[in-house]
């Protein structure tokens, strides 16, 4: 019976590498945080900070204009162009004496020189909280109406009744977006606060 040899050291450090370069890959390539601005002279803006590995080709924020009596008035729309991965970009929706409220937001990353949706992200808050139920949280729109969206478990984060949050969706290629509101009947990938920034972090302010 032949003797078993033990394997060489650039057998096992490559092996070891390669393990390594797996655990790597297996981080998300793309995601956002997302927090609000409200500035010294009145402006409303929406940070987009790209978490991911690699760039985000774009990142479309819509919002609304609200008149005095918190209704939608009118649609706003910015897009931020090419953020690079651990950088941010803000989008400015209102000025001084403006009303305004975050709707949603789109990311894309450029697949082979196409720009692919990846993540639909829709601003809302936690309208009613049961607990004890399976699914415990009841979510509508942060600024528009005609929408809600039953979501948790008993083991999920715990929200605040009136706190404002982002629903995240994975996009679903061919499936057209609505910037308005959640796909119908479909429960979101992921709930997260929607808070103000902290502070400023390092990056290029659009």
């Amino acid at each position: 019976m032949p003797a078993v040899r033990p394997r060489p050291l650039p057998f096992l450090l490559a092996a070891l590498c390669a393990a390594a370069m797996a655990n790597a890959q297996a981080s998300p390539a793309y995601g956002v945080e997302v927090c609000t601005v409200t500035g010294t002279s009145g402006e409303y803006s929406v940070r987009v900070r790209n978490t991911g590995t690699g760039p985000l080709a774009r990142a479309d924020i819509a919002g609304v204009r609200l008149d005095a009596g918190g209704q939608a008035a009118g649609n706003l729309s910015v897009e931020l162009a090419d953020i690079p991965a651990g950088k941010y970009k803000t989008a400015v929706l209102g000025r001084h004496g403006d009303s305004v409220a975050l709707v949603s937001i789109a990311t894309y990353v450029s697949v082979q020189g196409v720009e692919t949706r990846q993540e639909d992200l829709y601003a809302g808050k936690v309208a009613h909280v049961s607990p004890g139920s399976a699914v415990p949280y009841t979510l509508a729109p942060l600024a528009v109406r005609g929408w809600t969206v039953v979501y948790g478990s008993k083991l999920g984060p715990k929200l605040e009744a009136g706190s404002a949050v982002l629903l995240i969706y994975p996009a679903r290629p061919g499936k057209k977006r609505d910037a308005t509101r959640p796909e119908a009947g479909r429960a979101p990938a992921d709930v997260v606060p929607l808070a103000p920034c902290r502070a400023p972090a390092g990056g290029k302010r659009s």
